[in-house]
């Protein structure tokens, strides 16, 4: 059992009994600092986009539904971020939750905007056209070689302890750091907006973004649901089975299944519908955010933690 794994689902158990989390005073860091996305993004990439590119190319040619086609290549491309980032991130023994999933994320990017060229392409009967899409098409990998991780949180994480420091004091550190982890593993699962896309100034004088209906399928609100689902049903999952299997921790199991259906209650009844209506505005092509979902992301941190 990885270390971060432990003693962050180790800092649920400490909050049952009443140790609760208060940001320090002093300099912290963001979530996702010290975990190498960048680098593991320019190795997992490359590998995701050529396996992946051949597929989508035979879509705009010579079928009848282009936008279907691209919609229905398995793997998709950001499945084949997930795959190559998790094994990379095993590969160096990264211990960090989500980090595949984050990245797995940010590829919705290059690869729906890969797929607006090539629907472009397969509308397009001019050649000419056809060919400098072709070249913009070739030029993407370039375009989203850097990835601008972010982590919104209202749970400033504690300096990293030192290794003589109790227990107490690293749950609390690894809680609020995987905390912050599933947060942006959220918002990069959002559905990317035009802006992000960069549809509208791909091409010089042509908009691409209204083929953006074509390409998003009808069952994208329900599927990044589900995938929300997985990731907090995951989470709890494994730390109901840690606390049973801790013999030093089985003061009273009830109350730590008690807590973790709380935290997957707040989830279900609160941030995953907020979620899907936020990106339901995304997917019928309602750019300005929903106001009350960070909100509501910020009230659960509070609940959770006890952070002012």
């Amino acid at each position: 059992m990885s270390k971060v794994m432990r003693w962050g689902l180790l800092g649920t158990l400490l909050l049952i009994g009443g140790c609760r989390f208060h940001p320090s005073p002093t300099p912290s860091s963001s979530p996702l600092e010290g975990i190498p996305f960048q680098a593991l993004w320019e190795a997992a990439f490359p590998a995701a986009w050529s396996a992946w590119m051949p597929q989508a190319l035979a879509c705009g040619e010579m079928v009848s539904d282009p936008g279907g086609c691209l919609r229905g290549i398995r793997p998709s491309l950001t499945e084949r971020v997930v795959e190559e980032a998790a094994r990379l991130k095993e590969e160096r023994g990264i211990d960090a939750p989500y980090v595949a999933n984050i990245l797995g994320g940010y590829a919705q990017r290059p690869e729906q905007t890969a797929s607006l060229v090539i629907l472009a392409m397969a509308r397009s009967p001019d050649q000419a056209h056809r060919a400098r899409l072709r070249a913009v098409l070739q030029i993407l990998p370039q375009r989203f070689r850097r990835i601008p991780l972010s982590a919104r949180t209202t749970v400033v994480p504690l300096p990293r302890p030192r290794m003589e420091d109790p227990p107490p004091r690293w749950a609390r550190y690894y809680l609020a750091l995987e905390w912050g982890l599933l947060r942006a593993a959220v918002t990069a699962w959002r559905p990317p907006s035009p802006r992000e896309l960069g549809c509208a100034d791909l091409i010089p004088g042509e908009d691409l973004c209204p083929l953006l209906g074509e390409l998003r399928s009808p069952e994208a609100g329900s599927a990044l649901e589900a995938r929300l689902e997985e990731f907090f049903r995951g989470a709890f999952d494994y730390a109901d089975a840690f606390a049973r299997s801790e013999r030093a921790l089985q003061g009273d199991p009830a109350a730590v299944r008690a807590a973790l259906q709380e935290m997957l209650r707040a989830a279900r009844e609160t941030l995953i519908p907020l979620e899907r209506q936020a990106a339901e505005r995304r997917l019928t092509g309602e750019d300005t955010p929903l106001p009350e979902l960070e909100a509501a992301w910020d009230q659960v941190e509070r609940r959770l933690f006890g952070s002012p």
